[in-house]
């Protein structure tokens, strides 16, 4: 398939992961989506509520939210960091590059960087070698990640170049596959979304 058909065959699929689907018209635009996602959703609950702190109204959980607002970005560039950085500029969201582990009772967004997608099951290869990746990817509410066009790939097998590449790069590896957000129905067989990772997934394509 051409890099074009692949971009329609994720667009038509993505729905039914269930993933939204944004093409980005380039990285500034990408971060501006962040942005907007995240001052629209909810404040994010607080699962590890910290005595002594202020919460505000609890959620239809029951659980207290956050007054403050956050996106994790651990896997960006310097230079990415800082679009980001010029994007939260005069809203309430505090931009976060490490320290996830002070943040495990939630926040409210995830920015990464997939390795590849593979279009015929919307599946993100991410490299979570770091533990702030893994943490950004499982630990908040919304996940947003980035794909570059030219690592769109046709179906699962064709991974497997990108697969000894990791596997490759020395010591132990930790490679995760992403399909929609966290679902799981292992509790009396009711479907439940997010119990074990972020509510919702954002795919955001971009051009090299």
């Amino acid at each position: 398939m051409t890099q074009d058909q692949l971009v329609e065959v994720v667009k038509a699929k993505a729905p039914s992961t269930p993933a939204s689907f944004y093409e980005a018209k380039d990285f500034a635009d990408a971060m501006q989506y962040a942005v907007d996602i995240t001052e629209k959703k909810r404040h994010c609950e607080m699962l590890l509520p910290e005595e002594g702190k202020q919460y505000g109204p609890a959620s239809e959980n029951g659980f207290p939210t956050m007054l403050e607002r956050f996106i994790a970005a651990p896997g960006l560039s310097d230079e990415e960091y800082a679009v980001l950085e010029e994007k939260v500029a005069g809203t309430d969201i505090t931009p976060l590059r490490g320290g996830l582990r002070d943040h495990m009772g939630g926040f409210d967004t995830s920015i990464t960087w997939a390795d590849a997608l593979v279009a015929d099951t919307v599946t993100c290869i991410v490299n979570s070698n770091r533990e702030e990746v893994r943490l950004g990817t499982m630990v908040a509410e919304v996940s947003i990640m980035l794909v570059r066009k030219s690592t769109l790939l046709d179906k699962l097998e064709d991974a497997n170049s990108i697969m000894l590449d990791l596997l490759n790069r020395g010591g132990a590896s930790y490679t995760a596959f992403i399909t929609g957000p966290s679902r799981t129905a292992d509790i009396e067989r009711v479907g439940a979304l997010g119990v074990h990772g972020p509510l919702e997934l954002h795919i955001v394509l971009l051009e090299d």
